[in-house]
């Protein structure tokens, strides 16, 4: 295989930036958009509806925020209808509270997503609510739904481009890294039953200094603490495990996910829960902008899964 830095693909920031803003001036200005915080965390909220059937809140990926594009698939979603969307800033990123990249404990992160849970509960009791993440945000999700005591129950999960992390060896081997990793505080805070090293820098990602700074800020590090809140540990068995009706998305160009290796261990699973599919010509970041039409089918077909 050729090594040279040439050979390994790249996620295209860029062009990502570029289908945003083209999105954004091409989409109608339609939905009502009301932000909101409850307990420091920061959400907006896209509806065309006072009433909406289904409500999915969307977990963004590592280092950005709701504001990163997500926006666009919350209004193809809405114009879609009758379904709301809510982008959520994961604690210690963008407008919630919290010190950048880091977190007290990783099942605050978690807990958090009960807190939205019930907030949409709160305002639409009578809509299905359905979680959505993308890229890391889909790992956080994994970790929530079979590591955290939940009291909210969603009516399904979509993991979209799910980055499951090192223990699921999903990851192309002819892809630059997007985070550089020190392994060393890890093993410190696993060797300690999670008590050091949880506020330690863990992790850097590395992006291009081309990409500008969003009004919401970049992370570029993340604590022990916050990578294991969006890490899942053991992916395969989790994937197993998951108690609720999952959609996973793969792109078929991702530069940094196999499609292939995300297939088989969904498979290996043997959860009968789960369906997998490929989104034709997309990649880690453009599959944002596409997956909207499997997202709503999937969604509102949750009425007759019941």
């Amino acid at each position: 295989m050729d090594k040279s830095p040439g050979s390994y693909r790249v996620i295209d920031f860029k062009d990502y930036i570029a289908q945003t803003d083209s999105l954004r001036a091409a989409l109608p200005d339609t939905a009502v958009i009301n932000t909101g915080q409850v307990e420091g965390l920061h959400y907006r909220l896209f509806r065309q509806s006072e009433e909406p059937e289904d409500v999915v809140v969307i977990y963004h990926g590592g280092g950005v925020s709701g504001d990163a594009g997500y926006d666009v698939i919350a209004r193809q979603l809405c114009a879609e209808g009758p379904v709301a969307a809510c982008l959520v800033d994961i604690r210690g990123h963008g407008f919630s509270t919290g010190e950048r990249g880091t977190v007290a404990r990783p099942d605050r992160i978690w807990q958090d997503v009960d807190l939205l849970l019930a907030e949409m509960r709160r305002l639409f009791p009578n809509a299905r609510r359905h979680l959505l993440g993308h890229s890391s945000g889909a790992g956080m999700l994994l970790n929530f739904l079979t590591r955290f005591p939940f009291t909210e129950r969603a009516d399904s999960l979509i993991l979209l481009a799910p980055e499951l992390g090192p223990f699921s060896a999903t990851a192309k081997k002819t892809s630059a890294p997007f985070a550089r990793v020190r392994q060393w505080p890890f093993v410190v805070n696993a060797l300690s039953g999670g008590r050091l090293m949880g506020q330690s820098q863990g992790v850097s990602l590395l992006f291009p200094a081309a990409v500008p700074e969003p009004p919401a800020g970049l992370v570029r590090h993340y604590s022990v603490n916050m990578a294991n809140a969006l890490t899942p540990r053991h992916p395969g068995k989790q994937l197993a495990a998951l108690p609720i009706t999952t959609l996973i998305l793969a792109a078929a160009e991702d530069e940094i996910i196999c499609c292939r290796a995300l297939g088989e261990l969904v498979a290996r699973s043997g959860n009968a829960r789960l369906a997998f599919q490929t989104i034709d010509r997309a990649s880690h970041l453009g599959c944002v902008f596409v997956a909207y039409r499997f997202i709503h089918d999937f969604v509102t077909g949750c009425k007759a899964r019941r």
